[in-house]
């Protein structure tokens, strides 16, 4: 779905490329409306990555999210109309020399001044925004969160869940190719033991299930989310919880929200909770009970989120239940009280420059590379 919408955008930047938004506006009749329309779909996009995950269990999610890619693909229509009307060149000029993004200006500003056509497209834009601006109205019943781009410098709204798989409550996807250096996949494997292996809850926790086993930290873009990945997604994991869950904290987070999407990724309804508190902290208790579950929290950069918020309800869960954390902050993980914390390091200069390699799909472009790897990468 993320894709439907990234798509449409980059074409509706590409048709009206050189031009003034605000003149085709005026010519349509539609004043603020491609401005109003770029905004909505801004604000769609922001919590498509929750919406994604929880449709899985949710048939009203499921339901919206349904509509949306609708909407857009009729959307994609009026994108459609306007490449038909492209083509040919300014029919009052002899040259045939006109450069092509100039004609194809002229063009859409040749059939925009026909009223006709401008009050066609100008009514699909209108009713195209209605129908975007009730569907993201209607978002607010679900309580989704607004995500940004994480520490790991993957969108979010792509991104939030790190796996494909459906059975693991996911979303995207790693390329297994694309990951790197035998350091990392020790590293999978020395976290994983810890997550697996039987641990008493510390003193002071008695009657606390869950364990803040290992927190991974390091600045931003170092690889955490995809170390988290590569752990979420490891067969041993799958084996040993009964219950996995991704959830991506944002830096200004709502309680509200992060309630209600972990409610919805162990497939509850919190319809009749109405936003409260604590009725979303009751029933996330009783559902969490004698079930043996992986919380995953990416890019978390406050403690309160796990000690004032998910720690006492998510405390019922079957023993042996663990919260896996990333953060940028050594601090956060030590408030979280977590049992062992992983530094990622930065990738040696062979494994950065192959991991560099594999993200360019045209070769012409790696001498070029070269030349910014040499002078920018840190020396071992």
């Amino acid at each position: 779905m993320a894709v439907v919408l990234d798509a449409f955008a980059s074409k509706l930047t590409d048709i009206l490329m050189g031009m003034a938004k605000e003149e085709v506006e005026m010519l349509l009749g539609v004043p603020g409306e491609i401005t109003k329309l770029e905004t909505t779909l801004g604000d769609l996009s922001s919590i498509l990555g929750d919406a994604e995950r929880r449709r899985i269990r949710d048939s009203a999610v499921e339901r919206w999210v349904r509509e949306l890619k609708n909407v857009m693909y009729d959307a994609d229509d009026i994108l459609d109309l306007c490449r038909i009307m492209e083509g040919g060149e300014d029919p009052t000029s002899s040259s045939s020399a006109t450069p092509k993004t100039n004609s194809r200006c002229w063009n859409l500003f040749f059939c925009f001044r026909n009223p006709v056509v401008a009050h066609e497209i100008g009514k699909k834009i209108k009713a195209l925004n209605q129908r975007l601006v009730e569907i993201a109205e209607r978002s607010s019943r679900f309580g989704f969160i607004t995500q940004a781009i994480n520490s790991s410098g993957y969108p979010i709204n792509n991104s939030t869940n790190p796996w494909s798989d459906s059975n693991t409550k996911t979303g995207s996807s790693i390329v297994m190719s694309d990951v790197v250096g035998e350091k990392i996949e020790e590293d999978t494997k020395k976290i994983v033991d810890l997550l697996i292996k039987k641990v008493d809850a510390p003193v002071g926790l008695k009657g606390n299930n869950v364990v803040v086993d290992v927190a991974i930290t390091g600045m931003g873009g170092i690889g955490k989310t995809t170390l988290a990945r590569m752990i979420f997604g490891d067969s041993r994991v799958e084996e040993n919880f009964e219950e996995r869950i991704w959830l991506s904290v944002n830096q200004e987070f709502n309680e509200i929200s992060v309630l209600q999407s972990v409610l919805a990724s162990f497939g509850a309804n919190h319809d009749g909770c109405a936003g409260n508190k604590d009725l979303l902290e009751r029933t996330l208790k009783n559902m969490v009970q004698q079930k043996k579950f992986l919380l995953v929290m990416d890019d978390v950069w406050s403690e309160r989120v796990w000690n004032e918020l998910l720690r006492v309800p998510l405390g019922h869960g079957a023993s042996g239940s663990r919260l896996l954390v990333t953060t940028r902050n050594d601090g956060v993980a030590r408030g979280m009280k977590a049992q062992h914390l992983h530094r990622v390091d930065k990738l040696k200069s062979d494994e950065a420059w192959v991991l560099l390699k594999k993200q360019v799909s045209n070769n012409s472009h790696i001498a070029s590379l070269s030349v910014f790897f040499i002078l920018f990468s840190p020396l071992d």
